[in-house]
């Protein structure tokens, strides 16, 4: 491997910092796409990132947040671009994320007022999903869409969010996609959300958009 890279498991455990928040700095700009850089490994695929402008980088942020947001360094780092999406329902609707009838099934189940951030947009895309394929009830998309929201800021690394039944009760449980889940007997998967592809999708559709550069 090239000593200039760092991959990003090294790169997590030497900083300390969570998947979540290196791919929400990612995606706020703070670290720039063209730092992550994804290479064909004897064990798959792996991501590498320059080492010495990455732990600059995360050292400079993580000094920074004793004093300022993220939004506030995400404008400093880069001047005039946004650090973070906020959306009202009408827009979360002209932009394509859902549609009326959904974003108020959406706001009903979870009582929410004001402009959606990203996260909040994650779960409103991914309930207009599930709600758009049927395949499980509105509670069931909802507390999916929750838990997929949630995810995107853990510490797992490549979460999965499983909906799982047993007895007729539903579940959610997040894991790992390498992880290897056992459930009691009875109990089987209706439904599983890998988190990472429904968070580029969506950035993607608001980069489509012009809401995020």
């Amino acid at each position: 491997m090239d000593e200039n890279l760092i991959t990003k498991k090294e790169l997590l455990e030497l900083t300390g910092i969570s998947y979540g928040a290196l791919y929400r700095w990612k995606r706020m700009k703070l670290l720039p796409d063209e730092w992550f850089i994804h290479r064909s490994t004897f064990t798959g695929h792996e991501t590498f990132l320059p080492r010495d402008k990455v732990l600059a980088r995360v050292q400079e942020i993580q000094e920074l947040k004793e004093t300022m947001s993220l939004e506030e360094i995400a404008r400093r780092f880069q001047p005039g671009v946004p650090g973070e999406v906020s959306l009202t329902a009408a827009e979360a609707a002209g932009v394509g994320i859902s549609v009326p009838p959904v974003i108020n099934q959406y706001l009903a189940l979870s009582g929410h007022e004001g402009n959606f951030a990203f996260h909040e947009l994650l779960g409103l895309y991914v309930f207009h999903t599930l709600i758009m394929e049927g395949q499980v009830s509105r509670d069931e998309a909802y507390e999916l869409s929750k838990a997929v929201s949630q995810a995107g800021d853990s510490e797992i690394n490549e979460p999965v969010v499983y909906l799982v039944r047993k007895y007729g009760v539903p579940l959610c449980v997040t894991a790992g996609e390498m992880q290897k889940l056992i459930f009691d007997n009875g109990a089987t998967v209706a439904k599983t959300i890998a988190v990472n592809p429904m968070n580029a999708a969506l950035n993607a559709l608001l980069n489509e958009k012009g809401i995020i550069a």
